[in-house]
C-alpha cells in the first residue's frame, strides 16, 4: 500500500479480531502532514461492523520529501 513495495516481503498479515469477537471491520487511511504539502504519517484506522469499537491497526513515518503524491493514492 502506497510506498510500501520495498518492506512488504519482510510483514506477515495479521487477521483483525476485535474483543467482542467480531471480524469484520471498515478500514480507514489517515495522514498527518508536515506544513502544507508534505505527508508526515499514515495511519490506517479499523471500526468493528459488530460493535463500533475504533482502532489503529498500523502506522508508519515518511521520511521523504515530496510526499504529496501518497495522497492521490488512496
Amino acid at each position: 500500500m502506497l510506498d510500501s513495495a520495498d518492506v512488504v516481503d519482510g510483514v506477515v498479515p495479521k487477521n483483525a479480531r476485535c474483543r467482542c469477537g467480531g471480524k469484520s471491520f471498515n478500514l480507514a487511511v489517515g495522514f498527518a502532514p508536515r506544513g502544507d504539502v508534505d505527508v508526515r504519517w499514515v495511519y490506517l484506522g479499523l471500526r468493528c461492523t459488530r460493535d463500533g469499537v475504533l482502532g489503529c491497526c498500523a502506522d508508519w513515518m515518511i521520511d521523504y520529501s515530496p510526499s504529496s503524491a501518497l495522497l492521490q493514492q488512496v
